[in-house]
């Protein structure tokens, strides 16, 4: 999208910064690393505007693939820093469980306790393709584009999350 001029760029910005900012919000569970890497992600898009085709995807789509890219060339620089460094479970409230007293609520919390856990210990990229894929109910397609890879890729590498999920819960004691 060559001859893009800048105050169409800032036009696009204005109407993507939030849905790229929440993303990375939800991958990092951090308000600061998200915000920063926002600014990050619009200051690469306007340095490759010029790789931007319309007829593949829409803006927003291919500034959360720029986002997605470079949250987990962050992540890996931490993680190698620091250790350890996931994304934030607790931000998924698909898999919180509320205080009930009804013997089969607390069932379901304990399982939904445990599936938090076992998400939280999933390496990447499966802890992606399960929150995307599974907990927010987006359809291959989205999740493959959403992390930048191949459906088969998602498949792939989601029947190994469930195999990791399913040993981690055994583990636990919980048979599925």
């Amino acid at each position: 999208m060559q001859g893009l001029s800048q105050q169409e760029f800032i036009t696009l910005y204005e109407s993507c910064k939030n849905t790229v900012y929440h993303f990375l919000l939800k991958l990092s569970g951090n308000p600061e690393i998200a915000e920063d890497l926002t600014q990050e992600t619009f200051l690469k898009a306007f340095e490759v505007m010029d790789r931007f085709d319309s007829e593949r995807g829409s803006f927003s789509s291919w500034s959360c693939t720029i986002a997605k890219n470079l949250y987990f060339k962050h992540f890996n620089r931490t993680k190698k820093e620091t250790g350890n460094v996931s994304i934030n479970v607790e931000n998924f409230p698909e898999l919180s469980g509320g205080n009930h007293d009804d013997p089969l609520e607390l069932e379901k919390n304990s399982l939904n306790l445990a599936l938090k856990d076992g998400v939280s210990r999933l390496p990447e990229p499966e802890k992606s393709i399960i929150l995307l894929k599974e907990i927010q109910k987006k359809t291959l397609k989205e999740t493959a584009d959403a992390l930048g890879i191949s459906e088969r890729t998602v498949s792939r590498r989601l029947l190994s999350a469930f195999r990791l999920l399913r040993t981690h819960l055994e583990a636990e004691g919980i048979g599925l």
